[in-house]
């Protein structure tokens, strides 16, 4: 139920992410992706675009739209709904460019593609700048400017040039502020078409500043660039340049000639009233002005009419841009609400769902060690067992044999040998009487109530150590010296618990003894800081690494044929830890073993 719930959730999620990204789906493409046909068709379109056959442009324009819109090339779909109000802007069709511009802005706002809002926004400030109406120019042009971001560097150094055009009389330093930007953007792209534009519109930008040095110098770099013919070299404003040099040269009549011949495109009657105004000529310059207020008279009643359009436009265009923020505002609280909703819901299920599983882990931890616990015991009882069976039997039979011998009038025995066979009698019996005191011990130092309360009190180190070596003496075989060496004085005394050491110690030398055939078993006592080390080491064989910790598991014996069942070793371990000290072999001793018992002197 809870995964049918989960599966829910997330496709309600994905739905509601679908719906708020609002953004077109598309295979899209820039100019320098077309390959054959779609890079022939492009190629068309822009020939036209430079052209001026209006008929064949818009004509064309309209078939190539929709072959763009077909493919799901958008970026380029949007960018020729741009151009055509360009086109239109160019050959003086405000209205059909204010169409345009609206045309754009709806297509852009209905696909949901907020990333191209700057083309329409960008069409807007040329329209504005086309009617003269700078301070609304200027806005849009620094609004698509903020829109555009760093998506379209060469719609970003044409805004620049916009700008620098627009300003180029009302404030020549900010116009030189945004061509060089321009200048900068394009050395940067390695873009010729734009670096000579820009370095053009520089050159006029001195020229109606009248600073003479700043355009020569300016006017030597255009020229480098220009004999360099490279083919992305744009001649855009290459005759303003030369009238602006004419005029600088003071050769002003062939200036004027080539402001009538016109194609300067730039304001040709503020070209020529500059050359006029470096001329000295009041009278000519007078009638200059008087031509271009009349010129501009028609260009204002052209703009007057437009006016009304403009402005619906100009509020479209802002309902438009309302309408889509406030939609993009409620997807992201929509979006927002469902992602915390969901968050929370996992969250709950996720914190459940391990609580769940940490107790079964928990459980089934549990159950292992249980399962451990109760075959380890398993192994243990069969080993007991058959340890017991073995190491009991052979002495009880040698006691059976040796009784019987004793007791039958069919042997005759001599006094000495009756006295053999008392002794391996007394001999036998003392394994016997070994085997049970172990398996006793091995119950006492289970006993957690043994462990707890553990009686101790004061007693001499040295005198200690001496009686448990006496008490081991005549065990092993005669040639085994057995020896006892301390760093401490006799009168040095510790608080532990006798009995408890005392079985560990005497445990360590029966088994140095029994494992020891020549050489010598060495008890030794030193006190290190606030804890005394007791350490037994023989000359036997020794101990594999392999098996330095499995000899202190229970049962474990690592030659069957010696006596034993394999519980000194675990016992005296327990019996040292209940006295907060520790057993252990010393791995660096290869003469034989060395085991370290260590406890605390008080």
């Amino acid at each position: 139920m809870l995964r049918s719930v989960f599966n829910n959730l997330r496709h309600t999620l994905v739905v509601f992410l679908t719906i708020a990204s609002t953004s077109v789906a598309f295979a899209d493409k820039t100019v320098a992706d077309l390959t054959g046909e779609d890079r022939a068709m492009y190629d068309k379109f822009r020939y036209l675009f430079k052209s001026d056959n209006q008929e064949e442009f818009f004509r064309y324009a309209e078939e190539y739209q929709q072959d763009l819109r077909k493919k799901g090339y958008m970026m380029l779909y949007y960018k020729l709904l741009g151009n055509k109000g360009f086109f239109a802007l160019r050959h003086n069709q405000v209205y059909r460019a204010i169409e345009f511009a609206r045309e754009l802005d709806n297509e852009v706002r209905t696909d949901g593609a907020q990333e191209y809002f700057y083309l329409a926004t960008g069409l807007y400030a040329d329209i504005y700048s086309n009617s003269h109406d700078r301070v609304r120019a200027e806005a849009y042009f620094l609004q698509a400017l903020d829109e555009v971001g760093d998506r379209d560097v060469k719609f970003s150094m044409r805004t620049y040039m916009g700008l620098a055009e627009l300003l180029s009389m009302k404030d020549p330093q900010r116009a030189l502020h945004w061509v060089d930007k321009a200048i900068a953007k394009a050395q940067e792209e390695k873009n010729v078409d734009y670096l000579s534009m820009a370095m053009a519109m520089k050159g006029y930008l001195f020229f109606l500043m009248g600073d003479a040095p700043q355009f020569y110098h300016i006017y030597d770099q255009y020229l480098g660039l220009r004999s360099m013919d490279e083919p992305e070299f744009n001649y855009r404003y290459d005759n303003v340049m030369e009238v602006a040099k004419m005029a600088f040269d003071t050769d002003y009549q062939k200036a004027m000639n080539k402001v009538r011949e016109g194609n300067l495109q730039v304001d040709s009657s503020l070209v020529a009233i500059r050359v006029i105004a470096m001329q000295g000529d009041i009278n000519q310059g007078f009638e200059a002005m008087k031509r271009h207020y009349v010129e501009m008279d028609s260009v204002y009643s052209i703009i007057q009419s437009a006016n009304f359009d403009q402005l619906a436009t100009e509020t479209s265009l802002m309902r438009s841009r309302e309408e889509a923020a406030a939609n993009k505002n409620l997807s992201k609280r929509l979006v927002n609400w469902l992602i915390g909703m969901t968050a929370v819901f996992l969250f709950v299920y996720i914190m459940g769902r391990r609580r769940l599983m940490r107790k079964i882990w928990a459980r089934s931890k549990e159950l292992k060690q249980a399962l451990a616990r109760a075959e380890e015991s398993d192994r243990m009882k069969t080993a007991f067992i058959q340890s017991m069976t073995h190491e009991i039997r052979t002495p009880l039979n040698a006691v059976a044999g040796f009784s019987q011998i004793l007791c039958s009038s069919d042997y005759d025995i001599s006094e000495e040998e009756k006295s053999n066979i008392q002794k391996n009698l007394s001999s036998n019996l003392s394994q016997v009487v070994s085997i049970v005191n172990e398996v006793l011990e091995l119950s006492e130092s289970e006993s957690e109530s043994q462990t707890k309360a553990v009686e101790k009190r004061d007693f001499k180190c040295n005198e200690f150590c001496r009686s448990v070596i006496e008490s081991m003496r005549g065990k092993g075989r005669s040639i085994v010296e057995l020896r006892f060496s301390t760093n401490v004085g006799d009168d040095f005394t510790i608080c532990s618990n006798v009995y408890r050491l005392r079985s560990a110690l005497a445990h360590l030398v029966d088994n140095a003894l029994k494992f020891t055939d020549i050489g010598y078993v060495e008890v030794r006592v030193e006190k290190r800081g606030d804890k005394v080390e007791f350490s037994v080491k023989d000359t036997g064989l020794g101990i594999k690494p392999e098996d330095r910790e499995r000899i202190f598991e229970d049962f474990t014996k690592l030659d069957d044929f010696k006596v034993g069942i394999g519980l000194g070793l675990p016992i005296s371990r327990r019996l040292i830890d209940s006295l907060g000290g520790t057993l252990e072999l010393d791995p660096e001793y290869t003469e034989g073993s060395r085991f370290v018992i260590t406890v605390p002197v008080k």
